[in-house]
C-alpha cells in the first residue's frame, strides 16, 4: 500500500514555496497502482487509444491511502517571520463530494436476455438504505445494457455506442463538527456498494473526481499568534487515469517501468479563512490560489454539480482586488 510519506526533507529551501505550496503537495495522495489491459471490466473501454497498458489504482487503494491522516492527521510543515519560524500544523480529511461517472456499450439490437433484470434487482434495496441514512447520496450502480459482442474492439466493428451515465454520487449534507473522517465515512459507505471498493480507475470517465475537505486539528508549537492559520480547504482530485500520461509516479520513466504508485495533486481547490499574509505572501501565490479557485468554479458550472461545501466557502470568498 502506498503512504503518505514525509515529503518535506530537512534541507528543503523553505523560500521557494509558499504555505499554500506545501498544503497541497502535503495533501496530495498517493496510490498504490498496477498495469491496465486495454479492455475494462463491464464491457467499459479506455478512451486513449494507446497500445501500452495504463497505470490504474482500485478506489480501495484510494481510501487506504487516507486511514492513517483520517486517525492522525496529515502534518503541513508552515513557515513564518520571514523563513525565520515553522511550525507543523496537522489537518484531517473528510469526504465532501465524490461523482463517479463510467461508460458502457449499449447494443443497437437485442441484449442478452434477463441482464437488466437480475442486476437492477441486486441494487434496488441498497439505493434506499443510502437515502434514508445521508439523504444527499445517490446509488446508481445500476445495470449496464451489453450485447454478446460488448469485449470485442472498436477496431473489429462493434456496433454498439459508447454511453456516459453517472454510477455514484454523494455530497456531504453535514456540518464539520458533525462529520466523520473520511476513512470512517467510505468504511460506512462500501459495506452498503462494495463497488466503491472494486472500481478500478481506468474505468472511470474523465468527469469522475472527489472533493476532500481539510480542517485544521491542532498544531505544533501551539500559540495565540498563530490564528492566521486557520484555513480550512477543499481539493478537488480526477479519479480517472483513461489517458496516458494522467497520475503517473515519477519513478514510471518508461513504459515498461512497473508503476508502484500515482500521485493524484489538485486540479481545482477552494478555501475558508485563509489570510494572503500567512499562506500567499507574493504575488504569484496569490493567482496559484485564485487559480484554483476559479478551477473549482469551472469545474462544478461544467458538471452542473451542487456542492454543497463549495458554495459555503465561495459565499464567503474575499472579493478580488
Amino acid at each position: 500500500m502506498a503512504g503518505r510519506g514525509k515529503r518535506f526533507a530537512a534541507g528543503d529551501a523553505p523560500a521557494r514555496r509558499c504555505n499554500l505550496e506545501r498544503f497541497l503537495e502535503a495533501t496530495t495522495p498517493v496510490v498504490a497502482s498496477s498495469s491496465s489491459a486495454k479492455e475494462s471490466k463491464n464491457g467499459w473501454r479506455q478512451q486513449s487509444g494507446a497500445d501500452e497498458p495504463l497505470p490504474f489504482f482500485n478506489l480501495g487503494d484510494l481510501w487506504d491511502s487516507f486511514r492513517e491522516c483520517s486517525a492522525y492527521g496529515t502534518a503541513v510543515p508552515i513557515v513564518l517571520n520571514g523563513c525565520r519560524d515553522e511550525v507543523v500544523q496537522y489537518y484531517v480529511p473528510y469526504l465532501s463530494a465524490i461523482q463517479l461517472y463510467g461508460g458502457f456499450r449499449l447494443h443497437v439490437g437485442p441484449s442478452r436476455t434477463g441482464a437488466e433484470e437480475s442486476d437492477s434487482d441486486c441494487c434496488q434495496d441498497t439505493g434506499s438504505d443510502l437515502e434514508h441514512e445521508t439523504s444527499s447520496s445517490t446509488n446508481a450502480f445500476s445495470a449496464q445494457e451489453t450485447s454478446e459482442s460488448s469485449s470485442s474492439s472498436e477496431d473489429e466493428g462493434d456496433s454498439g455506442n459508447y454511453h456516459e451515465q453517472l454510477l455514484f454520487e454523494f455530497v456531504e449534507p453535514e456540518s464539520p463538527y458533525q462529520r466523520e473522517p473520511l476513512a470512517d465515512k467510505v468504511s460506512r459507505l462500501t459495506k452498503r456498494f462494495p463497488e466503491l471498493n472494486t472500481l478500478r480507475s481506468c474505468d472511470l470517465s474523465p468527469a469522475s473526481w472527489i472533493s476532500v475537505a481539510w480542517y485544521p486539528i491542532y498544531r505544533i508549537p501551539t500559540g495565540p499568534t498563530l490564528r492566521d492559520l486557520d484555513a480550512c480547504f477543499l481539493t478537488y482530485h480526477s479519479l480517472s487515469t483513461q489517458f496516458a500520461g494522467v497520475g503517473h509516479s515519477p519513478k514510471a520513466k518508461a513504459p515498461t517501468t512497473p508503476v508502484t504508485a500515482m500521485w493524484l495533486p489538485a486540479f481545482a481547490m477552494a478555501s475558508y479563512k485563509l489570510k494572503a499574509a500567512a499562506w500567499t505572501p507574493a504575488w504569484r501565490d496569490k493567482q496559484l490560489a485564485a487559480s484554483l479557485a476559479q478551477a473549482a468554479d469551472a469545474w462544478l458550472r461544467l458538471l452542473r454539480a451542487d456542492h454543497h461545501d463549495h458554495r459555503f466557502f465561495a459565499s464567503r470568498r474575499a472579493p478580488r482586488r
